[in-house]
């Protein structure tokens, strides 16, 4: 549905996008991941019109989407303000892009949307009385209700507090899978993607470094930026592995996956062993969160609750490694998508 060829920017000498690629699918919700100043709220303006890339090429649904004006694409958008009009009611502001659009059916549209997003029964509240989440439902219904073809998302949760945040995401996923609603969503905080994405783009310094499910991305990250920025520390040298454990692997750089981790018993003999002083043990509701130095290597994993309680930090521990969770790394230079 929507193509992203190789586009660029730069403001001045600063490169925001380099050569950036991408594809959306009817119906899908693509998050752009990625830390501040990477680029991915530049790439949303331009695919918005906001902006202007200095080279590439955008298409929508087969058409030169550069040459079409901002009011002709039928884009909807939601930014991290929600800017809504604080001299109407809440059925107002849903309706306001309805009338601006000459709806045929706008009472109905309206309802129907409010009652997607759960505000039935607040149409005519002032919207200065309401609650921030009830405030990021009027601005994502108004966004919603003209029937978009794309909608975009720049932070929309980021000024809510955490539990807030938590019980309005399955909301945003429910809602978009419903209207079968084709969105891409920018975001800086992992879990909020994991929540709503089918794909995540994961970008660096004006590039993508992945494309993929967050299933995938956290199963085998393909660089050492995209390991790194999920939380995925356990970065170390072919060489080091060799010296560690007597296995030699090819490769220069590797991610010892926290998945494929675990505790040794003493007599315990299983995958590739090494050994260490744990250093640290958190306790996190459902499992311990465990760091573990081995040599000059500090090694973080989790160990669920149900294995029992670690040994004190301080402690000689012994861990386990299954090969399959020896993944190879690229040094990750942000060479486009992978």
């Amino acid at each position: 549905m929507l193509q992203v060829l190789g586009l660029g920017k730069s403001y001045g000498s600063n490169a925001v996008l380099r050569d950036v690629s991408l594809d959306l699918q009817q119906g899908e919700t693509l998050c752009l991941l990625g830390p501040s100043g990477c680029g991915k709220t530049t790439l949303l303006r331009i695919i918005a019109g906001l902006e202007t890339p200095d080279a590439g090429e955008l298409l929508f649904q087969g058409r030169d989407l550069l040459k079409v004006p901002v009011h002709e694409r039928n884009f909807g958008l939601m930014f991290q303000e929600y800017a809504l009009f604080p001299h109407m009611n809440v059925a107002q502001n849903v309706s306001f892009g309805l009338r601006m659009r000459r709806h045929d059916r706008p009472e109905a549209r309206m309802a129907e949307i409010l009652s997607l997003v759960g505000l039935e029964d607040m149409a005519e509240r002032d919207v200065h009385s309401l609650s921030g989440g009830e405030q990021q439902r009027v601005a994502l219904a108004r966004s919603l209700a003209p029937g978009p073809a794309l909608l975009m998302l720049d932070e929309p949760l980021a000024s809510l507090d955490a539990g807030l945040r938590e019980r309005l995401l399955p909301e945003l996923r429910r809602i978009f899978r419903d209207l079968k609603q084709s969105v891409i969503a920018v975001t800086h905080d992992q879990q909020e993607a994991n929540a709503i994405a089918d794909r995540i783009a994961v970008m660096n310094a004006g590039r993508i470094e992945q494309i993929d499910t967050p299933q995938t991305l956290y199963a085998r990250p393909r660089t050492a930026f995209v390991a790194s920025f999920l939380g995925l520390g356990n970065l170390v040298s072919g060489d080091w592995l060799e010296q560690q454990t007597g296995v030699r692997r090819a490769e220069k750089l590797l991610l010892l996956h926290p998945a494929g981790m675990r505790l040794l018993d003493t007599a315990e003999n299983r995958g590739i062993t090494l050994t260490g002083i744990l250093e640290e043990c958190i306790y996190e509701g459902e499992r311990w969160r465990l760091a573990v130095r081995v040599a000059d290597q500090r090694l973080g994993f989790r160990l669920p609750l149900g294995e029992g309680p670690p040994p004190e930090p301080g402690a000689g521990v012994r861990l386990g490694l299954d090969a399959r969770w020896v993944l190879p790394m690229s040094d990750g230079q942000g060479s486009g998508p992978v």
